[in-house]
């Protein structure tokens, strides 16, 4: 599977922007990810959460300051399949992610509307990787988690790296780490699929892949 257009977050954050790139996570110090079995997951969630991001000046933290993040309604419900893969350098293992054809739609209008919010090259012109320019990823991310995002506090432990361990606990409480990724996209995607480095060991991406595929089919 060919990654897909779309790029890692600004230079201030994560380094330089990187054309072609697949969602990137970046490194994950998430519990549990390196574990011999895959968590339970908890039946009533959707784990996967696809954000877009909404102007609030009260917002001072977090992945985009000045911003909190609205759900798009694209969720794990809408992805058919999700496969922990080598890359094609061989060096490095991601998920691929598969969208049912509600699921392919969606992406296909979210990632059309972050490009028209502010077009241009984000590798050239800084205008062009606004934040609306950006769909941010997260594990289990609700909205009561988002009516909350002028809690500096709060918004600096949910945005840190994704704890699966925590997050698949039975009683998950509100401190869980949930952050995965917030690229910018630099084309419309309407092919339904798209590669996610994750960052993580052979036995980390699987066990991903394992909690999305239980929860998207429950």
């Amino acid at each position: 599977m060919a990654p897909l257009p779309l790029n890692r977050p600004r230079i201030r954050r994560y380094g330089n922007l990187i054309a072609l790139l697949t969602i990137a996570f970046g490194s994950i110090a998430a519990a549990g990810c390196d574990g011999s079995t895959t968590p339970k997951p908890k039946s009533a969630s959707v784990l996967v959460v696809f954000t877009t991001w909404v102007p609030d000046a009260k917002v001072a933290n977090g992945p985009e300051p000045g911003y909190r993040p609205a759900l798009s309604g694209l969720t794990g419900r809408d992805i058919a399949s999700a496969a922990a893969a080598i890359d094609a350098s061989g060096t490095s293992w991601v998920v691929n992610f598969v969208f049912t054809h509600r699921g392919a739609d969606l992406f296909a209008t979210l990632t059309r509307n972050n490009v028209a919010a502010c077009p241009g090259d984000p590798a050239t012109a800084a205008s062009a990787g606004c934040a609306q320019r950006h769909l941010a990823v997260w594990l289990d991310l609700t909205q009561a988690d988002t009516d909350r995002w002028e809690e500096p506090t709060f918004v600096d432990q949910v945005s840190k790296p994704f704890d699966l361990s925590c997050l698949m606990a039975p009683a998950t409480g509100p401190g869980c780490a949930k952050f995965l990724s917030d690229p910018v996209t630099l084309q419309e995607i309407d092919g339904g699929q798209v590669q996610i480095f994750v960052g993580a060991t052979q036995q980390g991406t699987m066990d991903l892949a394992n909690a999305i595929n239980a929860l998207s089919r429950s």
